[in-house]
């Protein structure tokens, strides 16, 4: 087991808020990826608080009531079959498996529905529920996020709503992978991820932050003042300044850019905002692409989004 005991800090020892994160479960083994991304991120366990979740997919012959979606009784024995046999055992493997890993077994949650209204528009519903501070996705939930990108016109409204952090597991850590790189821009939303970033970092000292700014050609951006910027921010949510560090790259191409620095840098997660646009633009909802195409290449890191 971990010990609770918080590590050195620079600072006066004050109590750190604690964080809640909820995590995408199902049977597909790869989903543990957000598990092991937690594992391995944070030092002390017992300084989160975990909801695990599993949603029961919707079978196609299950008859539901036109008005509210409701399933009939002979979809309800099958859904409360799938709930308490393969949803559960999920989660009971998941919730084993974390306790062992050092957190504390009253911190971890777990929680069953069936799709209703969708796998996506399901996690999504939950996520602004339950208020939590980030929703972690493993591999499977990678694709789910996937497709909803892809369909931007139907899930123009949800992508509005999506006022939640989400962290995008790949591959399993190999415990050598340290630290976050920040990327840094113009926007609102780059810089309330460098909140969530400081927040999610608060008290802690094992990994540092690189504020990383890709400028394109053309750009008018002073990048100096985007650091100054997110660096109050990081500091304000509980960061010690000396783990700070930034710099700037030049590029025509930014998802190259934070590919080869994430990949050099050898980061635990990569975090970026995004901005909501107007419903059917996909430039508007991620400019440039960035966000779209990191989803779509990265692999040796975790990618954190943020509205």
């Amino acid at each position: 087991m971990i010990s609770c005991e918080k590590t050195h800090s620079f600072k006066p020892l004050e109590p750190c808020m604690e964080k809640h994160l909820l995590l995408t479960i199902s049977n597909d083994q790869e989903t543990s990826y957000n598990l092991r991304f937690i594992r391995h991120f944070f030092e002390n366990l017992c300084d989160i608080r975990l909801t695990l979740f599993y949603v029961a997919p919707r079978a196609p012959e299950w008859q539901l009531d036109s008005k509210d979606l409701s399933p009939n009784r002979q979809a309800v024995a099958q859904i409360e079959k799938i709930k308490d046999s393969t949803g559960k055992r999920a989660l009971e493997n998941a919730k084993k498996w974390i306790v062992a890993e050092g957190c504390e077994l009253a911190k971890v949650h777990t929680k069953v529905v069936y799709s209703k209204h969708g796998t996506v528009n399901e996690i999504i519903k939950e996520a602004h529920h339950g208020l939590y501070d980030a929703c972690v996705l493993g591999r499977r939930g990678v694709s789910w996020f996937g497709e909803l990108i892809e369909d931007s016109v139907s899930h123009r409204i949800l992508w509005k709503e999506l006022d939640f952090p989400v962290w995008i597991c790949r591959r399993p850590e190999t415990g050598l992978n340290r630290n976050v790189l920040l990327c840094v821009d113009d926007t609102e939303s780059s810089m309330r991820m460098a909140d969530h970033v400081g927040y999610m970092l608060e008290g802690m000292r094992r990994h540092k932050v690189t504020m990383f700014h890709a400028r394109t050609p053309g750009s008018t951006a002073d990048p100096a003042a985007l650091f100054a910027q997110a660096r109050s921010l990081l500091l304000e949510a509980g960061m010690d300044e000396d783990l700070i560090e930034e710099e700037v790259a030049e590029s025509r191409n930014a998802v190259g850019a934070i590919l080869d620095k994430g990949k050099k840098g050898r980061y635990t997660a990569v975090a970026m905002g995004r901005a909501a646009g107007a419903p059917g633009t996909m430039e508007r909802f991620f400019p440039g692409s960035v966000s779209t195409g990191l989803l779509r290449r990265v692999e040796d890191f975790a990618l954190w989004i943020s509205k």
